[in-house]
Parts: structure tokens; sequence; C-alpha cells
């Protein structure tokens, strides 16, 4: 058993319990001990992130052919941990208002990422269920996090509803593609359907890997299986939504993408641009209604995962790179604009449901430039970046998916992709103007809060910088994919 290929997840999930456990023993006698869980955190956080790139080098496999261990898993491992640690950064003001849950805030939060990390690591669909299953029970606790939110309370239940039925949905599909093929191992899948003629592979297999895929897509929100998405995203508390929009969504596609990479199943690529074209309509006609930012950011991130579906399904090596490159930026963006929603405040000393609702309405926002200069550009920046504005990062993430479509011969769908992004311009652009044009609102106030500014900046500056070294960036993606 090569347990050296675990122990990122080791780490996070042994630190996540002592977290928990020195909680019981030191909270109650000592007052500062939310500085000491958050600074402890980040140091397994940074360990597990040092772990995970020794893991480095050749193609290993280890527990019966069950974990994957090469260069494009480390690196998308290493990128995944390095979120988590930014998000526990922005975090801190979060945790020092949950000063009774904010050990276990921590501990779930690790817990959902070694979650994700085991699916990104899996290669049996067994072992895969397992890891969905440690990341969706950690995350449908923290949905509901803010137990004072009714709002909070009813995303809790409805995601965790609807996340059960996609649960039970994939868990059907894998036992329909064992009964058919008599494995789980993803590799001996793929030999099976390589072997066989296309129109001799079992119906019944087939069905199986369609219910597989479908749980998937209800998982990162994608277009029709995205009715979650924006309640969710709303109740959810700041820090947390900024986990789900970063950490949750990156491991989750890269999941999807590795399941599909490692299996070979070129018979679902139909699927995969029919979803992508839905996702894409849907998050760019569904956001521009949206008053709330939470909601417009939830339709945002189901038209993103559109592109990179459009991606996925011509299913070449070409297609995965542009995906992943994609879904670097895209996290990148989502931890700027998530980071600046966490330092967001109502005016008043008493916060619920009725003063969220201003405070995250997209009108709060006006006059922003006058009062925040610095963080009014960063935010435009990124909002530039999601709409694909060049010379931004989000322009040329988006450029190489179009260029992968017509290249796999989807010219019509990336005329559609295009058109569907200039109309979400619309709505990005609409944030702009308000900052910028509009008189300043009295319903906000900006917390002057380090931590979270320097993200936001950081991630800003990346998007603007990030012309100069695309070629690095993307060579480098396509020496860990081979």
């Amino acid at each position: 058993m090569k347990f050296s290929l675990l122990i990122p997840e080791i780490t996070l999930f042994s630190g996540a319990l002592l977290i928990l456990m020195l909680d019981v023993f030191l909270n109650k006698k000592n007052e500062k001990f939310q500085f000491f869980a958050h600074f402890f955190a980040l140091i397994i956080c940074g360990l597990a992130l040092a772990f995970a790139v020794k893991t480095f080098g050749s193609f290993e496999t280890a527990f019966n052919d069950m974990i994957n261990s090469r260069a494009l898993i480390s690196f998308i491992k290493c990128i995944v941990i390095a979120l988590l640690t930014f998000i526990i950064l922005i975090s801190i003001r979060y945790i020092f208002t949950i000063e009774k849950y904010s050990s276990e805030y921590l501990a779930l939060l690790m817990i959902a990422t070694v979650g994700g990390l085991l699916m990104i690591s899996a290669n049996d669909l067994l072992l895969f269920y397992l890891g969905l299953e440690l990341q969706a029970l950690s995350l449908y606790l923290l949905a509901s996090f803010n137990v004072k939110s009714a709002r909070s309370s009813e995303a809790g239940i409805k995601y965790f509803i609807l996340g059960s039925l996609a649960s039970g949905i994939l868990l059907f599909g894998i036992s329909m593609v064992y009964g058919y093929s008599g494995s789980t191992n993803l590799t001996l899948i793929k030999d099976l359907i390589e072997k066989t003629k296309p129109d001799e592979i079992s119906v019944g297999l087939i069905f199986g890997l369609i219910m597989v895929v479908t749980a998937m897509l209800f998982k990162i929100s994608a277009a029709p299986f995205h009715m979650w998405a924006p309640d969710v995203y709303q109740g959810a508390p700041s820090a947390v939504l900024a986990f789900f929009g970063t950490v949750v969504k990156f491991s989750t596609v890269m999941a999807l993408l590795l399941l599909s990479y490692n299996a070979n199943w070129q018979i679902l690529s139909k699927i995969f641009l029919i979803v992508a074209m839905a996702s894409i309509m849907v998050g760019s006609f569904g956001a521009i209604f949206q008053k709330n930012i939470k909601r417009l950011l939830a339709f945002s991130s189901i038209g993103h995962i559109g592109f990179v579906l459009l991606a996925l399904s011509s299913m070449q090596k070409f297609s995965y790179i542009s995906a992943i490159f994609y879904m670097i930026i895209y996290s990148i963006i989502s931890l700027g604009t998530f980071a600046f929603l966490t330092i967001i405040r109502s005016p008043q000393t008493h916060e619920n449901d009725a003063t969220d609702d201003k405070i995250f309405n997209i009108n709060s926002l006006a006059g922003l430039a006058k009062t925040n200069p610095t963080l009014a550009l960063s935010l435009s920046i990124l909002m530039f970046s999601s709409a694909g504005i060049p010379p931004l990062a989000g322009f040329f993430s988006k450029f190489y998916i179009i260029k992968t479509a017509i290249l796999s011969g989807l010219l019509p769908y990336a005329i559609i992709a295009v058109m569907f992004s200039a109309v979400s311009a619309f709505y990005y652009l609409r944030i702009v103007k308000i900052m910028y044009f509009d008189q300043p609102s009295a319903h906000i106030e900006i917390e002057d809060f380090g931590n979270s500014r320097l993200v936001i900046i950081l991630c800003a500056i990346f998007n603007v910088a990030l012309i100069f070294s695309i070629d690095i960036l993307f060579n480098s993606i396509a020496n860990f994919i081979n």
C-alpha cells in the first residue's frame, strides 16, 4: 500500500480532526483559540501543499489500482489546496463572528477538500463515490452554517435533498456500469469500451455511464441540473460561498474532467455538447434579470461551466488542456470576486435576511469608485475578465475554448457560444457602470480587512499580468497532461 500517494489527504483530514479535539479541551480556557485554530489550519494547508508538490513524478497506482498518481493529478491537487489556503485567509473575520462554531467551520472546509482530492485521485468508481459523498456531507452543513438565517437553513435543506437525489443517481449508475462491464475500475472500463465496436456496446453500460455523468452535471450545477445553485448561493454565508465557488467548483469539474479523460467516454460527447449549450444560454439570460449579486454569480458560474463542457465535448488532448486552463482562470476570478463579498457589511449592527437583501443588491455597489477606488478598480478588472474582455486572462481562457471547438469541427456551436458570451457581458459591465457612474449608496460599508483586500488585488493583478506568461501556464498544463 503506497500511503505516500495520499499524504496530502491524510494531512488535511488529520488536521481537521486535531482542530476539533483541541477545540474540546482549549476553547473554554483560551479566549484567543479561534486565532490559534485559524493559524493552525493554515499550517496544515501549507504542509498538505508541500506533500502534494512532492508527489509530482511518474505514473503510479495504489490500493489495488483504485488510486492514480501522476503529474497532472498532483498539479490539480496543488491548485485545490492553494485555493483552500486563500479561502481560510479571507475567512478569518467570519471565523471570529461564529466564535462558537469556528473549529467546526475550519474542519468542514478541510474535510470537504479531502473529498474533492479523493475524487481527483480516484481510478475506481466506488472510491470516486466515497470522495464525492465525503465532500457533499460537509457541504450540506456549510450551506446552512448561519443558524440565525432562515434562508441559510433553507439553502442547506434544498441542497441536501437535491444532492441526495444526485448521489442516488450516481450510485445507481455505478451499479449499472458494474453489472454490464463486470468492473468499477476506470482503466478496465476504458479497455472494454475501446475493444468493443461502438454499435456493439451494451445499452445498459451506456445508460449507466449517462447516469454517472448526469449526477456529476448536477454537482457542477450545469443546466438543466442547476435549479439548486441560485438559492444555495444566495442563502450560504459569503465565506462559505467563496469556498463553494472556488475549491468545490474547481475540484468537482476537475474530477469530471479526469473521469472522462481516464475512461475515454467518446460515446458521451454529444451529451456534454447539449448540456454545454444549455448552460451557456441559461447562464447568459438567467443572470440578466438578477438583482442579488450572489444569485447573479450563481448564473454566471453556470455559463462558465457551459464553456468548460464545450471543450470536453470534443474529448481530445487539446480540449482537456483548454478546459483546465479555463478553470484555473475562472477559479482565480471567483476567488477575488467572492473575497469582495466577505468584506461587505451593513451599517446596521444587526444583520438578517432582510438586510442581506440590501447589502447584496447590485445597486448597493453604487459609487464604490468614489469611496473605495482601489477595490472598485480591482473588482472592475475581475468583471471585465469574466466577460472575456481583452487583454485580460478571461479573454484568453474563452479564446482557447472557442479555438478548441472550431478545431473539433464544432464551428456553429462556437459561434453560439461567442454570441451568448456577448450577452453575458451586459450584466458584468452593468456592475462596473453602477460602481463608477451612480451616486454612492448608504446600504453598505466596506470593512478594512487586509487579508481579503490583498487577495482581491492579487487576483486582479494576475488577470492583467497573465498576458506575459500565458504560454508558460498553457505549456505547463500540456506537459502535465502527457
